[in-house]
């Protein structure tokens, strides 16, 4: 407190054996309390109990976190995650477990400097409390021509679309990203050296928004489908809606370049795109689609993304990095791409998002940063996608004080015509558990 609010001239920190001339307690209250006689707010606590990230608990009865042991929210560091307690997270409404913090001051006779001091003190760390944010993440999107109707019908096309709840996954959280795995254009033609070619008619962003998604990843293997006309109309629609992006752009400045975007009671998050697909079977390459000084296109440059992740983690803000890459329809990631992910963690990045692979895989923790590899399809319509691909997720990531401190899971099925969500929960948390197992650090015997 004293490093944010300088003492007033005349008063320093006690130090050993001096005697004191004023104390300070910190206290903390019941959420319904109010405050006693000189005391004054300073902020809020959320306590929590934890569980190793691999571990196949999402969220306990009060009783039983409070057997398991409560600890400060902000002290719960990856490779360790918060639980919830019957399904609510820590911050959100109807959370037992968050508290409100008062200091008092105790001194023989007032000094009117101090007390000033400490008012302001009270207002600094208020106006600071942010309370923990939910930051919604969904996998792949990209809409096929059979269901571009519903596109334009507002929140009836959302419906069926996104069935059983799985709209409402996006919504109830304060931010929510995903992979447009798509260009939003009707001009261009399909690229000849690939073998999948999708899109989506213009006008598309606005369906998107509407969905509740905040921030969407560009820097993929498909960006390009329909050339670079085509690539050029999806950045206009996008931003004649205001829906913000990152990994592409009209110059490797512009793709690697991190995104701030406030999310309201929670802070601002940044965020960086990029892709590190491999090369496509008819030939399609990473460097066709990568910007340069002068050339639009995705972010593939990793240097430039690790100095954007740098000077985002710099701002003090908590950054989020989306990035396209990995082998597809496995289970695990392979070596190279760990490899990979790992370097954004060890420049500063709280939470690295893959996509790619079109199925699940697994968590693990680097350098105090969360890695999810793949959450799967979330919306992949007209395409005949292997079994494996259906089964999907929603990861709802906490995030506090600059790190993730709990993770949930909410399964969901991306079929050939529509997405929905699935009613049971461990569907998806023991999968998840076993594919971050396979990811986990061999413990030495």
């Amino acid at each position: 407190m004293a490093k944010s609010c300088p003492l007033p001239a005349g008063w320093h920190l006690s130090k050993m054996g001096e005697t004191a001339a004023a104390t300070l307690a910190l206290e903390i209250l019941p959420p319904e309390s109010d405050l006693g006689p000189g005391e004054l707010p300073f902020g809020s606590l959320y306590l929590a109990a934890s569980v190793e990230l691999q571990d196949a608990t999402y969220s306990v009865g009060a009783s039983e976190a409070e057997s398991r042991g409560l600890v400060p929210l902000e002290t719960i560091d990856p490779p360790r995650r918060a639980l919830a307690v019957d399904g609510i997270l820590p911050g959100s409404q109807g959370y037992p477990f968050s508290r409100k913090l008062a200091v008092v001051m105790r001194a023989d006779g007032k000094d009117e400097a101090l007390s000033a001091w400490l008012e302001s003190a009270s207002r600094s760390a208020v106006s600071s409390d942010r309370r923990p944010l939910i930051l919604a993440a969904a996998g792949d999107i990209q809409v096929g021509e059979e269901q571009w109707p519903l596109l334009l019908e507002g929140e009836d096309g959302l419906a069926t679309l996104l069935r059983g709840g799985a709209l409402d996954l996006l919504r109830r959280s304060d931010l929510a990203v995903a992979n447009l795995e798509s260009p939003i254009s009707s001009r261009g033609v399909p690229n000849p050296r690939k073998h999948y070619h999708f899109r989506m008619p213009a006008g598309s962003s606005s369906w998107l928004k509407e969905a509740g998604l905040g921030m969407l990843l560009l820097a993929n293997n498909h960006a390009l489908d329909y050339g670079l006309d085509a690539f050029m109309d999806t950045l206009a629609d996008l931003d004649a809606t205001s829906t913000p992006y990152v990994g592409a752009g009209k110059s490797l400045a512009a793709a690697a370049a991190p995104r701030f975007v406030d999310s309201g009671p929670g802070g601002s998050l940044a965020f960086v795109g990029f892709a590190c697909f491999p090369d496509e079977s008819q030939g399609f390459t990473l460097a066709e689609a990568a910007a340069g000084q002068a050339k639009a296109g995705v972010d593939a440059d990793l240097a430039a993304a690790l100095i954007s992740v740098r000077v985002a983690a710099a701002s003090g803000a908590p950054v989020v990095v989306l990035a396209h890459g990995g082998n597809e329809y496995i289970e695990a990631p392979p070596k190279a791409t760990r490899e990979l992910f790992a370097k954004f963690a060890e420049a500063g990045a709280a939470l690295v998002i893959g996509t790619h692979p079109h199925q699940l895989q697994g968590c693990e923790a680097r350098s105090g940063c969360l890695i999810a590899y793949s959450l799967g399809n979330f919306i992949f319509t007209d395409e005949a996608e292997p079994p494996q691909a259906w089964r999907g997720a929603v990861l709802h990531f906490l995030i506090y004080r600059g790190k993730v401190r709990a993770v949930m899971p909410f399964p969901i099925l991306a079929l050939y015509d529509y997405t929905m969500a699935e009613e049971d929960p461990a569907l998806i948390e023991d999968r998840l558990s076993a594919l971050s197992a396979l990811l986990a650090p061999v413990q030495p015997r």
